[in-house]
């Protein structure tokens, strides 16, 4: 975005809010080809899936490094039908709440809501949601040992041994949930770099 600080969508800060219903048009020159993503700053709007793919091809008179790194003209053909044909992998997260449910959650709990339930591969994904009764099958008992250690009776509704259980020094005894003590844990926040 050089020269063009409006056209980064940070609202507050390089350009006003875009409001419902309200359209804005990002104008900017290029100036590096390649694979980007475009993505929301507003809130919860990039959880909620407000993000894609941008590529930016070269100009045709560039002359490519292909030849420079091929072995033989069959790979750097490979190599220059690659770049400009390219297949994108955009991979998200999904949640089954909106962002909106999802800041109720962290500003109640007072810790951010970091569990997902689902991978996006280009936009899709597959959701297989065990009941209760089927992870409850699965438990092994040395994870209810665990549990009952920590005066809990089940995995989180996602199906997870609850975070605040952190094992110590676990060895193989017959008791494994005595090398166990409750703990807090720390949670925080990774993003996608550009």
């Amino acid at each position: 975005m050089l020269n063009t600080p409006w056209s980064d969508g940070v609202p507050g800060i390089t350009q006003l809010h875009i409001e419902p219903g309200e359209s804005f048009t990002y104008k900017w020159t290029a100036t590096q080809y390649g694979s980007y993503w475009y993505h929301a700053h507003e809130a919860g709007q990039l959880d909620d899936g407000l993000y894609g793919h941008l590529l930016i091809h070269p100009r045709q008179s560039l002359e490519t490094p292909f030849s420079l790194i091929a072995s033989d003209a069959a790979e750097e053909r490979a190599m220059a039908k690659a770049a400009k044909d390219p297949i994108p992998l955009l991979l998200g997260d999904w949640r089954h709440i909106v962002s909106e449910e999802a800041i109720d959650i962290t500003m109640a709990a007072n810790t951010e809501l970091s569990c997902y339930d689902s991978i996006l591969v280009n936009g899709k994904g597959k959701v297989n949601c065990w009941s209760a009764e089927k992870t409850a099958s699965l438990v092994t008992p040395e994870q209810r040992q665990i549990l009952t250690q920590a005066n809990l009776t089940d995995l989180t509704g996602k199906r997870y041994v609850p975070t605040a259980i952190m094992c110590h020094n676990m060895t193989s005894t017959d008791n494994p949930a005595a090398a166990c003590r409750p703990r807090s844990s720390l949670t925080f926040s990774a993003t996608p770099a550009r």
